[in-house]
């Protein structure tokens, strides 16, 4: 007939699974698993935790739990038997029809050590073990609810900040734009006919970012997009329009706009809109 042991360590076998990972599913240490597959139960533990372990052990290999823990009893019974002691010590006290004098003693010992209920025992440690399963559970989920909700705030946060740009009032965010004082000139040397030569292309448009600033530029006959993106302080962007296009933008202090030969600044600062025909 097998032993405990062995009925542990075979039933391990065929779950195809370590100690370590049988220890980390059952929440009971490996050394331990490895003294029950080993039939050693003498190591310094005390008998209520054995028992309970033992049992967890068994129910998680699906072996008969009850089985296991009779023929344990069984065991440690002759054990002690062997060595003379008696069975009150493994399985808690037993009533012996004896004498008035026996039963003073049998009284007075239970008085002082109480009384053992190993059954109810056990039950106190699967339910201890399966409490701390479920507080475990419930730790990994607030964690995942509450990465969940940080995700979620975030995704607000950007969608309210493009749509107050992007449905900004132009009667009050369409700032006017205010040429430099210096602008340039032609050289004295320079004939009209040259110039006229060289006409200035209406349909460019030149972005020159002196800061971070967010820029957005869309025809207003057909709504193409023709630039979405973060400029950064010296970035530079040529565009080809057709039509007006209207300009919004972040920071207006950070942007410098060049059309038809000239370079303009938008007269206020912060988040705005511009039109340019």
């Amino acid at each position: 007939m097998q032993s405990i042991g062995q009925r542990l360590e075979e039933a391990r076998n065929r779950k195809g699974i370590s100690l370590r990972e049988a220890a980390e599913a059952t929440k009971i240490r490996s050394d331990f698993l490895g003294y029950f597959e080993q039939n050693k139960f003498d190591y310094d533990l005390p008998e209520i935790y054995r028992r309970g372990f033992l049992k967890n052990y068994a129910r998680y290999l699906q072996l008969d739990p009850e089985k296991i823990i009779t023929d344990y009893d069984a065991q440690e019974l002759g054990k002690t038997r062997a060595n003379g002691k008696g069975g009150s010590e493994l399985f808690g006290q037993i009533e012996i029809k004896g004498s008035a004098e026996d039963s003073k003693d049998s009284e007075k010992d239970e008085a002082r050590y109480g009384h053992i209920a190993p059954r109810r025992n056990q039950n106190a440690d699967a339910e201890s073990a399966e409490e701390e399963d479920l507080n475990s559970e419930k730790t990994f989920y607030l964690k995942i609810g509450l990465v969940f909700i940080g995700t979620l705030a975030l995704v607000f946060i950007v969608f309210g900040l493009i749509k107050a740009i992007l449905s900004s009032d132009n009667a009050t965010l369409e700032p006017p734009l205010r040429t430099p004082a210096t602008a340039s000139q032609p050289s004295t040397g320079q004939s009209a006919s040259a110039i006229a030569s060289n006409p200035v292309d209406q349909n460019q448009i030149s972005l020159i970012a002196s800061g971070t600033v967010y820029v957005l530029v869309k025809q207003k006959e057909d709504n193409v997009v023709l630039y979405r993106d973060t400029m950064s302080a010296g970035e530079t962007v040529q565009l080809t329009k057709s039509g007006p296009v209207d300009i919004l933008f972040t920071a207006g202090e950070n942007i410098v706009i060049e059309h038809s030969g000239e370079r303009m600044r938008p007269s206020s600062s912060g988040t705005a809109k511009i039109t340019i025909p």
